[in-house]
């Protein structure tokens, strides 16, 4: 049956670690948080050049830079980096996926609406789990809500992964397949209105 995200959310948080995650992933228990120092920001770096090439994916080979509407968040255990998901909000700049989709994006901009952005997602193989994705996503959504007053999210992702997408997190495809020139990689866009309760399959 369907549950709601559990996770707790502190706001301003000083440093990481900061939210307490699931225990039953194989390395242990996690705690997730924002991305707030260069030492965090190289490791989440890496992590996506990594996941990325061994995906067969492109990357500007650069790690992400300080931007005042974008946040990164990762899962640790300890000192070691298991998972990372940027959280990016709508600004004079745009979104990063205007570049394919800019008249769906478009379309969402509307008065009393505010749109972020899902994307960077990388996931350490020796910690994946569904369940390291529910909280991360859980952790995404808490940051978009109260950091930004998001009330709309957009991700682009592989059309292998749309149906995981609309079972777990309640996101739909609202634009068709097309190939993503950051990653050289097939992209479909999908969106989720953050004022709905974010589902969950148990």
């Amino acid at each position: 049956m369907p549950m709601q995200f559990s996770a707790t959310f502190q706001t301003c948080p000083p440093k990481v670690p900061l939210l307490r995650t699931s225990k039953s992933t194989p390395a242990g228990e996690l705690h997730i948080g924002p991305v707030v120092n260069q030492h965090q920001r190289l490791a989440t770096g890496t992590l996506v050049r990594r996941m990325y090439a061994w995906r067969g994916y492109q990357t500007d080979g650069a790690s992400e830079r300080y931007n005042p509407h974008r946040i990164a968040l990762a899962a640790w255990q300890d000192e070691d980096i298991a998972a990372t998901l940027s959280v990016g909000r709508d600004a004079p700049d745009g979104l990063l996926s205007e570049t394919l989709y800019a008249r769906e994006i478009a379309s969402l901009r509307r008065p009393g609406r505010i749109i972020c952005e899902f994307s960077r997602l990388a996931v350490d193989p020796d910690y994946s789990s569904r369940q390291l994705l529910l909280d991360l996503f859980s952790t995404a959504h808490q940051y978009a809500r109260a950091l930004f007053g998001a009330t709309d999210a957009v991700i682009e992702v592989n059309p292998r992964h749309a149906r995981f997408y609309e079972r777990e997190f309640g996101f739909r495809k609202i634009g068709e397949l097309r190939i993503c020139p950051r990653v050289d990689a097939p992209a479909v866009l999908m969106h989720r209105d953050l004022a709905t309760p974010a589902l969950i399959m148990a």
